[in-house]
């Protein structure tokens, strides 16, 4: 059996339902939980350096500001990853980060001159993100998700994407 080429792009509404099943109740997710969803989907599709954690909890760091956004990235905690529970919370130092979601450009520039983000999968959510060396840059083209990927930066973080997040990926810098 077939596919037909447009089932990927129902793939985060689906998930949507399934994973918020008040928001599926309205007509429209809201976009902070729309944005942590597709965060923690680019982490099943990634394998990730452990960066010191343990093998059973991943760090995950959000340098946002948005009370929604945090709240939304702080549900993913109940939800596991392969093996691991997720613990997350505000960004303060990227040693202690296995993945690392940016809200701007200013706190990513903060993150690059500080002590930048040394094996953690990166998520930004600005124009450029991937321009900038992060490595998967989350936007929203009126109903749709689009990202691209810095495979570049990907590989100097020692981070493996599987080639079924590369092909969903509108744009791959290599």
């Amino acid at each position: 059996m077939r596919l037909s080429r447009s089932f990927p792009r129902c793939i985060p509404a689906l998930l949507l339902a399934v994973w918020l099943p008040d928001a599926a109740a309205t007509e429209e997710a809201p976009e902070p939980a729309l944005r942590a969803v597709l965060f923690y989907n680019f982490l099943k599709f990634a394998d990730l350096p452990a960066n010191g954690s343990s093998d059973q909890v991943l760090n995950i760091c959000v340098a946002a500001r948005d009370p929604e956004l945090l709240t939304a990235m702080g549900r993913l905690r109940e939800r596991p990853l392969r093996s691991r529970r997720l613990a997350v919370r505000a960004y303060e130092a990227a040693a202690d980060c296995d993945a690392i979601y940016v809200e701007s450009r200013a706190r990513w520039q903060a993150i690059v001159n500080g002590a930048g983000a040394p094996g953690a999968l990166t998520v930004g959510a600005y124009a450029g993100f991937v321009d900038d060396g992060g490595i998967i840059e989350l936007s929203f083209d009126r109903d749709r998700s689009r990202f691209d990927i810095n495979l570049v930066a990907a590989r100097q973080a020692g981070i493996r994407l599987y080639p079924q997040l590369l092909r969903l990926a509108r744009r791959l810098i290599d």
